[in-house]
């Protein structure tokens, strides 16, 4: 025997394996074609039209102000699923031209420990010797102004200059 409303149910189960797989195709094309922001325009342009008025969410993103994020502009972020590698983790901190700008002289030896978290440094330790808590502080603000590629877990790095 047959369910009242189960005609109802197939159809908007089918609308929506419809529309999810639109949603992968354009993904798919999005990734292929380096678009920082989605253009829905040929994707809705498939569905019919009782489907084409879509959540804003589905909508391309206005343009960003030319203000907003001017400290970050043009920085490409890489996201990853693995963990950083050692060269991954250490690759921002290798020529270390912000110890000599931070003023420690060539016979300083300088030990920094880092955590990496969504690709930023999260605990910092500097360790100068001979001691100069200005020279520790001032290489520790470089180090906060560093990126890396974002990935899901914690990375670690020590470097000694």
């Amino acid at each position: 025997m047959r369910r009242r409303g189960s005609g109802r149910i197939v159809a908007a189960s089918a609308v929506v394996v419809v529309l999810a797989a639109l949603a992968v195709a354009a993904w798919v094309w999005r990734r292929r074609a380096g678009s920082a922001t989605p253009d829905w325009g040929p994707i809705t342009s498939l569905l019919p039209s009782s489907l084409a008025n879509l959540p804003s969410s589905l909508q391309p993103a206005p343009p960003p102000s030319a203000d907003a994020g001017a400290k970050d502009a043009g920085v490409i972020v890489h996201r990853q699923a693995a963990p950083l590698s050692s060269a991954q983790l250490g690759a921002p901190l290798v020529h270390g031209k912000f110890v000599s700008a931070c003023g420690a002289p060539d016979d300083m030896k300088v030990v920094v420990h880092l955590d990496v978290k969504k690709g930023r440094a999260s605990k910092i330790a500097v360790k100068t010797e001979p001691a100069s808590s200005a020279v520790a502080s001032c290489i520790e603000r470089a180090i906060r102004d560093l990126q890396w590629d974002v990935s899901p877990q914690v990375g670690h790095v020590t470097v000694t200059y």
